[in-house]
């Protein structure tokens, strides 16, 4: 008789919490990993430049011939104004450079740098080697950062299905798609890393830093912005929640592999006893000399093989009590 248990074969309750704790936590992390790196990207305040132009008005009333030679520049010029920058958008914080055509985005006067990306061919015929770079990485980092943001969007909404299915192949498709998500951003961070690294000490050509004005030099501070805070910990959630999915999907293999082993043992005839050999024929079934071929023909005696159960007749293997 074949016994089949649904106890047997449903997944341990240690296994199943491990997997919902495991899924949940993937969730959680990609959701706020795709809400940074989203928010990254729409946002203005990746690096930050403070300008004290009162400094600056103080040195032209010190040298009058500096006010002459900088006076149009301090008054159109966005370097000598405050300033934050973006992935697409230069940000002003207090003045605004004249006739530079700003727009209010997010509360503050704001400009596309959008020609950074595409300059006319004119203006890159004219660029040094070092600026051709530049602008190859800039646009680099851009199309990883949007392939990554289109990767992540992608995987989380399958991991709607895969938390819903709890299938094996789905989970393991959304990690490693969370992980080339990752990965693209990661990437993409590099790559703007290395363009500032450029502008501040190797570029030596206008607006970069090593060509600007000793008095701007001195008047000006940088560092990053929140928006480059958020953007790495919103990459960092992305591989949380990658590394949180395969572990779920380890847990789910796991009780997968015990309900079946679980199912394949109460599924399999067992006629077995702790004390003695396992299916003996009844006595006398066999009888002496019969013929079964030239190969397996069973010895004379019936118990000269199995011989267990002597004294069982004529119960055979049937046993009773146990």
């Amino acid at each position: 008789r074949l016994v089949l248990s649904l106890s047997a074969i449903a997944p341990s309750p240690r296994s199943m919490w491990s997997t919902i704790l495991s899924l949940s936590l993937s969730t959680v992390f990609g959701i706020l990993g795709l809400c940074g790196i989203i928010f990254a990207a729409a946002s203005s305040n990746w690096i930050e430049y403070n300008v004290n132009r009162r400094e600056i008005v103080n040195t032209f009333n010190r040298e009058p011939e500096l006010n002459i030679k900088l006076k149009d520049a301090f008054i159109r010029d966005p370097l000598y104004f405050s300033r934050t920058y973006g992935l697409f958008l230069t940000c002003f914080n207090d003045a605004v450079p004249s006739d530079i055509g700003s727009f209010n985005y997010l509360t503050l006067p704001c400009v596309y740098y959008t020609k950074e990306y595409m300059p006319s061919e004119a203006k890159v015929d004219s660029m040094s080697s070092g600026e051709v770079t530049r602008l190859w990485v800039m646009r680099a980092t851009a199309i990883l950062y949007a392939v990554g943001l289109f990767i992540a969007i992608l995987a989380l909404t399958m991991g709607i299905f895969a938390c819903w299915r709890v299938s094996s192949r789905l989970i393991v498709a959304v990690g490693v798609m969370l992980v080339l998500a990752v990965v693209c951003l990661g990437l993409a961070m590099a790559g703007w890393h290395y363009t500032q690294y450029q502008e501040q000490w190797i570029l030596e050509e206008a607006p970069f830093y090593k060509s600007w004005e000793p008095v701007l030099k001195s008047t000006s501070r940088f560092h990053y912005g929140y928006s480059y805070v958020v953007s790495w910990i919103g990459i960092a959630s992305l591989l949380v929640s990658s590394v949180c999915m395969l572990i779920a999907n380890c847990y789910v293999k796991r009780g997968d592999e015990k309900a079946y082993e679980s199912k394949d043992a109460y599924m399999m005839n067992h006629f077995y006893d702790k004390g003695g050999a396992a299916v003996v024929p009844y006595y006398n079934t066999y009888s002496a000399g019969m013929d079964y071929g030239q190969y397996g023909a069973y010895p004379p005696a019936p118990y000269g093989t199995y011989g267990a159960y002597g004294n069982a007749y004529p119960y055979g293997y049937m046993t009773y009590g146990r």
